[in-house]
């Protein structure tokens, strides 16, 4: 596609707490020509340039033969504690996000762009980080010309669901987040519309090939800050 037509793109995790600042600015976006959300729901959402898909992530494989896009962004995440159980949890972040990896790249994508976590490591013995770093070795694997992976650290932000635990370390983060620099900086909590901007900014930039990671401080550059 001559993307001075605008950016046909993917966007999977669009009602989540980042997905949903990055379908905004998606939409709002003169670079973007299309956008095309995976849901599990109908959202009932409308707009000119929005195209809803309904899916069953657990058995996606392709989109519909009539859809192309340029980039795939996915925003797709959950918790051990809300997914219910470590399958379910690596259903969620890993083999979905794969699922929706694989759909995108048919469909033509040759960028992917998604949200990891700080520390991000297929060998860690934690569940969420080894699944973190999984999910970007099976992806950087796909034949995409570039894969950006965004590693924040705790997002800031309202979420639909109740977590106490986060909200308690939201509530310190303008304490703690001051004393977190040099190679501590990159645990520094952010807010998810700043992840989201970034994460909407990797998609429309000029394509370099390979797979690039992104923390605090290079999150918040490609989100303008």
């Amino acid at each position: 596609m001559d993307q001075a037509a605008g950016l046909r793109v993917l966007l999977a995790g669009g009602t989540g707490l980042v997905g949903a600042h990055a379908l905004t600015m998606l939409l709002a976006s003169p670079k973007v020509a299309q956008v095309v959300s995976l849901v599990r729901r109908p959202t009932g959402q409308q707009h000119p340039k929005l195209l809803e898909l309904v899916v069953d992530f657990a058995t996606l494989v392709a989109l519909p033969p009539d859809v192309r896009v340029d980039a795939v962004l996915c925003a797709l995440g959950t918790t051990r504690k809300d997914a219910g159980s470590d399958t379910a949890f690596q259903d969620v972040d890993l083999k979905y996000v794969v699922a929706v990896a694989k759909a995108a790249r048919k469909a033509g994508a040759t960028f992917f762009g998604g949200v990891s976590s700080v520390g991000a490591d297929s060998t860690s013995r934690r569940l969420y980080l080894k699944t973190k770093g999984m999910m970007e070795d099976y992806v950087t694997t796909l034949d995409f010309t570039s894969r950006h992976f965004l590693r924040p650290s705790l997002l800031l932000g309202a979420r639909t669901q109740d977590r106490p635990l986060e909200r308690f370390f939201q509530a310190l983060a303008p304490v703690i987040g001051p004393f977190l620099g040099g190679r501590l900086e990159k645990y520094r909590p952010i807010p998810a519309k700043v992840v989201a901007a970034a994460l909407v900014t990797t998609a429309s930039q000029p394509a370099i090939g390979g797979v690039r990671t992104h923390e605090y401080s290079a999150i918040r550059s490609l989100a303008g800050l």
